[in-house]
């Protein structure tokens, strides 16, 4: 076995192992008292170590920012992750926020619960948001 491919293989097994020692402290941790999100906002976002090509968290919280696209209740949302690595495609959206570019990731969206909101970072521009529907309603009629 080449030896590059077992050092990236103990460090992804040490990330789920981390990740599943988590992930039941986010699950049955109690909600924040006064917790309130709405649609636009950007949340950092406690979304795990995922499989293949699926967007994965950094640091100690898994972490990475996340659109809330739509709110359904106070529990639960359809979230987009964005990243800093900015590319071009038919599911990416690129746009600035705080004088800094991203890139909002659509093909990643997935419903998320409110329990892996960490810290509100702000809220995304009307003119980006009304765009990135514009490009969900597309993905939905392919």
């Amino acid at each position: 076995m080449d030896k590059d491919f077992e050092r990236q293989k103990e460090k992804i097994l040490q990330w789920f192992h981390n990740w599943a020692v988590l992930k039941p402290k986010i699950h049955f941790s109690a909600q924040e008292p006064g917790l309130y999100f709405r649609e636009r906002q950007i949340w950092w976002t406690s979304i795990g170590q995922n499989i293949g090509s699926e967007e994965n968290g950094k640091n100690k919280n898994f972490e990475r920012p996340v659109l809330v696209f739509k709110k359904f209740n106070k529990d639960v949302f359809l979230g987009m992750p964005i990243s800093t690595k900015i590319k071009i495609g038919d599911y990416r959206y690129v746009f600035v926020q705080n004088g800094k570019q991203f890139c909002l990731n659509t093909s990643q969206m997935r419903v998320m619960s409110s329990k892996r909101l960490l810290r509100l970072i702000g809220r995304m521009q009307q003119v980006d948001y009304a765009n990135i529907v514009t490009i969900y309603k597309g993905i939905i009629q392919k």
